[in-house]
């Protein structure tokens, strides 16, 4: 039987990340944008998954630099993507708000996560290919964390290095991170990502 997943993947375009934008725009210039119909029709159909929105800015040598990156492990509305894209813009607590000047050097991306599996280990994933998601429980506080499939081939990564990062991405501070990994619980997923730079966002509606 086909799943949300299944109907957004047959049926994705540059709207998703135009909507954040969107959302962005209305931000930081309080002007209300209308809904796209083709997210509007998703969101008609009740359309769910989980989902983050990443803000990338391109310095000054052409490189792409994080600027922020909030969402949800579990299925939310489509009309949530939103409300993630302005989070992820000026609730980063990683970061300081986007500004306005910073928009025409944005980059939109957009994950839609889906196929979560447990892992039989810490190591029973695939760079690239999934994204990992971590808990564990030690003196009675609970951790976890999570890095999106590109993460890891992005910063050139191995199993081991990620899953200690994410240890410490946790709020793990207490030592050897190695120590942990028997007492992990570990879930890998996959996602589909969509990528729209604000020149290409502008090129959709040359009003802007």
């Amino acid at each position: 039987m086909p799943t949300d997943i299944d109907f957004m993947l047959n049926t994705l375009d540059d709207n998703f990340c135009a909507s954040c934008f969107d959302a962005l725009d209305e931000l930081l210039t309080k002007n209300k944008k209308p809904i796209r119909s083709d997210m509007q029709r998703l969101m008609d159909l009740g359309i769910k998954s989980a989902m983050f929105v990443t803000w990338m800015i391109v310095d000054d040598n052409g490189n792409e630099q994080l600027r922020g990156c909030v969402g949800s492990l579990g299925k939310v509305s489509i009309e949530s993507l939103g409300y993630y894209a302005q989070l992820s813009a000026y609730d980063d607590k990683r970061f300081k708000p986007i500004t306005a000047e910073e928009v025409p050097k944005l980059i939109c991306k957009v994950s839609l996560l889906h196929t979560y599996e447990p892992a039989e280990n810490p190591s029973d994933w695939e760079v690239g290919k999934h994204g990992v998601i971590i808990k564990f429980y030690h003196n009675g506080e609970k951790y976890s964390s999570t890095y999106l499939p590109e993460v890891a081939e992005e910063n050139h990564l191995t199993k081991q290095a990620a899953i200690n990062q994410l240890i410490r991405k946790a709020g793990y501070r207490r030592g050897d991170p190695t120590k942990l990994w028997k007492i992990l619980e570990v879930t890998r997923y996959q996602s589909k990502k969509l990528k729209l730079s604000y020149s290409d966002y502008v090129k959709l509606d040359p009003s802007i």
